[in-house]
C-alpha cells in the first residue's frame, strides 16, 4: 500500500470520528442525558455529563488538528515534498513514516525541536518522601515507607 492510499484512509476514518463527534454535541445537555426534566435529582450526573461534554468538545479538537496535518501531508504529497524533512531536507525514515504518517520531520530534528520540559530545582534536590515529617511512623502493608 501506497503513502497516497494511507493517507487518504487516514483522512477518511478522522472525517467520519469528527462527523460522528459533531452529531453528539449538537445535541443539548438536557437532551443527552436521561432526565425528565431540567432539575436533576443528583447534581453530580450533571456534573458528570459536563466533564464528558467538555472532554468530547477536546477530542473534536484534536481530531480536527490531525484532519489539518493529514491535509498538509497530502498537499506536500502533490507537490513531491512527502517524506523529506522540513528543517534538514533529509528522507525520513520510512519507518517512522509508518507511524506517523502526517510527519514533517525526520526522527533528528524532530528530537531536537521537543521541548525538553524540566522541573522546578527543588524536585532535583528534594525526594518525594522527604516531605514528610520523618517523626511520624507511617506504614503501608506492615513495611516502614522510609526504609531504603
Amino acid at each position: 500500500m501506497d503513502y497516497l492510499t494511507k493517507l487518504n484512509d487516514k483522512k477518511a476514518e478522522i472525517q467520519k470520528i469528527i462527523q460522528h463527534k459533531q452529531e453528539l454535541l449538537s445535541h443539548s445537555l438536557m437532551e443527552t442525558s436521561d432526565e425528565l426534566s431540567a432539575y436533576d435529582q443528583h447534581p453530580a450526573d450533571t456534573a458528570s455529563e459536563t466533564y464528558e461534554r467538555e472532554k468530547d468538545h477536546g477530542l473534536l479538537e484534536l481530531y480536527e488538528l490531525e484532519l489539518e496535518k493529514l491535509n498538509d501531508a497530502l498537499e506536500r504529497y502533490q507537490d513531491g515534498k512527502y517524506g523529506i524533512c522540513d528543517t534538514c531536507g533529509e528522507p525520513i525514515d520510512p519507518k517512522r513514516l509508518e507511524r506517523m504518517i502526517n510527519t514533517t520531520l525526520c526522527y533528528k530534528c524532530a528530537q531536537a525541536r521537543q521541548d525538553h520540559f524540566r522541573g522546578p530545582a527543588e524536585e532535583d534536590i528534594t525526594a518525594d518522601h522527604a516531605m514528610a515529617d520523618r517523626g511520624e511512623a507511617f506504614t503501608i502493608a506492615g513495611y516502614d515507607i522510609y526504609d531504603e
